[in-house]
């Protein structure tokens, strides 16, 4: 029995992936990606460099940040643009950083150190063990900084903000001018940003606000769109909660209508909700859940996640029965994953079977 529960406990483990299920807003940033500030804190060694006087093209450190760096000089090539960049420039320098999962033996390039970007950094080794202790204050803190005009920290501020969790986003309200979101909005160079900054718009409490979020999720669903739809979607939800679920379940589960891609972002919007948005809709959730699986059988896995992250054990036998037929198209993960969670629900359906008889 040991080995048994040893084995679906890895199993549980390996479907769900190497990270708390639900931690980042997958919304925002489909799979997890490293910021800046990730690698700095990592890191071991962090030092400001310039080009080497005695080795043109190649680094020596002018200051260090963090750590010790050694007397062995910084393998690492310095680019001509870089090099032209710190020529025209000589209070610039760049940021270097040895000594992370990233880069264990040799030297990482974190950015270029101008005036905003060296401040920054320096901020950030110096925020690292607060924010180890209160991981709230990282969030909020780079929410203060979205849209920078410095195009380095805007980037971070994003990916840091957009890596958070959904629940953490939801408490930026009013972080940024409703005109200043409008705006971004407008601006389809960035459209792979879009979508943080429609869940913000969802939280401005502002009417307009409101209706332009309803028009672009209905616009979304009469063109078949895919472009920010998860996050068109998660707003609406925001906005009307359980209305909005019963017309994504009609529109999206029980009409064939739509495309495998559409059924994904709509699925993930409930996902982030059920996971740490609007929980309270859970149960809700759950029996759009089995009405989707009726007809689209294939986004079981994707669902099963949910269901063992929020241990219910409702859809037991839709997933059992998806693995029967499935088993030997799946890899290997999610095979065992589905099988997990149809062995852990196995005892509540055990005492269901019992109390009917």
């Amino acid at each position: 029995m040991a080995m048994q529960m040893k084995f679906l406990f890895l199993a549980v483990f390996l479907f769900t992936g190497f990270y708390p299920v639900g931690e980042a807003c997958q919304i925002c940033i489909p799979f997890p990606e490293r910021s800046a500030a990730d690698d700095l804190f990592d890191a071991d060694v962090v030092v400001l460099a310039r080009e080497d006087p005695e080795r043109p093209f190649h680094f020596y450190a002018v200051e260090v940040l963090k750590g010790t760096p050694g007397t062995e000089k910084i393998d690492l090539f310095l680019d001509s643009t870089s090099r032209r960049t710190l020529g025209l420039f000589p209070e610039r320098s760049i940021v270097l950083a040895k000594g992370g999962s990233e880069s264990p033996e040799g030297w990482l390039r974190i950015g270029m150190a101008d005036e905003a970007f060296g401040s920054l950094v320096r901020e950030l080794l110096d925020s690292a063990a607060a924010w180890e202790k209160q991981p709230g204050l990282r969030v909020e803190f780079f929410g203060k900084l979205l849209g920078h005009e410095d195009a380095q920290i805007s980037r971070l501020a994003h990916l840091e903000v957009a890596g958070a969790s959904y629940r953490e986003i939801k408490g930026l309200k009013n972080v940024l001018p409703r005109k200043e979101i409008h705006a971004f909005l407008k601006n389809f160079r960035y459209v792979e940003w879009h979508a943080l900054y429609i869940l913000l718009l969802a939280q401005s409490g502002d009417p307009a606000d409101r209706e332009f979020i309803s028009d672009a999720f209905h616009s979304a669903v009469r063109f078949k769109s895919t472009l920010s739809l998860g996050a068109w979607t998660t707003a609406f939800i925001e906005l009307e909660e359980e209305k909005a679920i019963e017309f994504i379940e009609t529109e999206y589960f029980r009409n064939s209508g739509h495309s495998p891609a559409e059924l994904r972002e709509v699925a993930m919007a409930l996902s982030v909700h059920g996971t740490n948005g609007h929980t309270h809709l859970r149960d809700r959730i759950v029996a759009s859940y089995k009405t989707m699986l009726a007809k689209y059988p294939a986004m079981t896995p994707d669902v099963a996640k949910d269901l063992i992250a929020w241990k219910r054990t409702e859809l037991t036998s839709e997933v059992a029965n998806y693995l029967a037929a499935h088993q030997f198209e799946l890899d290997l993960p999610t095979a065992l994953g589905l099988m997990a969670y149809s062995r852990k629900a196995q005892p509540a359906n055990d005492h269901a079977d019992r109390l009917e008889k």
